[in-house]
């Protein structure tokens, strides 16, 4: 009798096991299924949020005319006569045109153009 009844509870617990099994069969979500949730969601994202896509020449001259704004901005300053951490303050903290590092260089250059170009009054 002791053998009869372990048949039936190990049947019963593998009967149990299939239908949690058969359960977690259902609830589990296979690799295709996430990456067409994940490409829905992204396509969801771009339409929200539409970004202009640039190309490497677009960005690479509207780089150039950033920097270009910013050093005239460094060279009307600099005519003001504005000291250097005037002007650093003013472009980098202030405006936030550029970081540290961009406005001493550009800073460098637009005091070597102003070296290299003479000033002459005309009377």
């Amino acid at each position: 009798m002791f053998g009869f009844t372990n048949k039936k509870r190990l049947k019963r617990s593998l009967e149990k096991i299939k239908e949690e099994i058969k359960d977690l069969k259902k609830d589990i979500v296979s690799k295709s299924e996430i990456e067409l949730i994940i490409e829905n969601k992204i396509l969801k994202l771009r339409e929200a949020n539409p970004q202009t896509s640039q190309t490497p020449i677009r960005k690479r001259v509207n780089k150039l005319l950033n920097k270009a704004e910013i050093m005239q901005e460094i060279r009307t300053l600099e005519q003001q006569g504005l000291s250097t951490t005037e002007a650093y303050d003013q472009i980098v903290n202030i405006k936030g045109l550029c970081r540290k590092s961009c406005f001493y260089k550009y800073l460098k250059i637009v005091r070597g153009n102003i070296a290299q170009t003479p000033q002459t009054d005309i009377k």
